[in-house]
């Protein structure tokens, strides 16, 4: 039968014949089908955290897309694919202006901003920039600043002079060393995944450190605050500021038992929650 002459019966059996020989050879091939979500798909920027790049979010990506969802995961200026543009000039004003021009250039909106670790100090301050862009700010088990302080100061005075040790002896005054990649820091990970981190973690911008973090509006501009505490075993930098803020209001508090890392370490659980945020 030619195309011409098909029918409206005979077109929706054949129809209906592709579709099932497509399900059947899926499902003989060992995979699934995966559907859109029934509501409207959600719009996730994740930002990463000091050392990292976009590439750290490639797990959680790769889940919250096959859900259906829209998901851009930027690089900050020096780290990752942009490691050659390290200097002495980025700072924290350049990394929040980078995922601030990211949005706006994108032409994204009501945009679920997620920031990991040091992230959380720079999706607060896009959040001061574009409020009217944003749905949701989510900190996961992330660094949180008052305004006027920078992360060296709102870190323990210990780590504080520590990194600073290193940035003299090894970061030649421009960026802090790569942390020591192993199964201490990433507890739980295979030897697979620390071959494949190891090489992707660049020095991070002292400058991003340094810099204090300067808010014209109070944190969060008014948009929604999620707080994921990981819980699996304490990060000493963000002992103190997580007793802070849970004595502060305004906050939606989430616990995961997950390491302080879980984009690396636990990444479905981090993708799971945050499809429901």
């Amino acid at each position: 039968m030619s195309w011409k002459t098909m029918d409206r019966r005979s077109f929706a059996a054949t129809t209906l014949g592709l579709l099932v020989g497509q399900a059947t050879a899926v499902k003989a091939a060992g995979m699934s089908l995966v559907s859109a979500p029934a509501g409207k798909p959600k719009t996730f920027v994740l930002v990463h955290g000091a050392w990292y790049g976009g590439w750290c979010w490639e797990k959680v990506a790769q889940d919250l897309r096959a859900q259906g969802h829209i998901v851009t995961a930027p690089t900050c200026p020096g780290l990752g694919e942009q490691a050659h543009l390290l200097s002495k000039d980025i700072s924290l004003t350049t990394f929040i202006t980078s995922i601030t021009n990211h949005i706006v250039y994108q032409n994204l909106s009501d945009v679920i901003l997620v920031g990991s670790g040091f992230g959380g100090v720079v999706i607060s301050g896009v959040a001061d920039r574009i409020p009217l862009q944003l749905k949701n700010l989510v900190y996961v088990d992330a660094m949180v600043l008052e305004s006027g302080m920078s992360v060296f100061e709102g870190q323990p005075a210990a780590v504080t002079r520590k990194r600073l040790e290193q940035v003299a002896a090894q970061g030649k005054g421009l960026a802090i060393p790569v942390p020591p990649v192993n199964g201490d820091s990433y507890r739980g990970v295979d030897r697979k995944t620390l071959a494949w981190l190891a090489p992707r973690l660049s020095p991070q911008p002292v400058g991003t450190y340094q810099e204090k973090l300067v808010l014209n509006n109070k944190l969060g501009n008014g948009v929604p605050r999620t707080y994921i505490d990981c819980t699996a075993s304490p990060f000493e930098p963000l002992v103190e500021v997580k007793k802070s803020l849970r004595r502060q209001g305004g906050w939606n508090w989430v616990e995961l038992a997950t390491h302080h890392d879980p984009m690396i370490t636990e990444p479905r659980m981090l993708s799971d929650f945050l499809a429901e945020v």
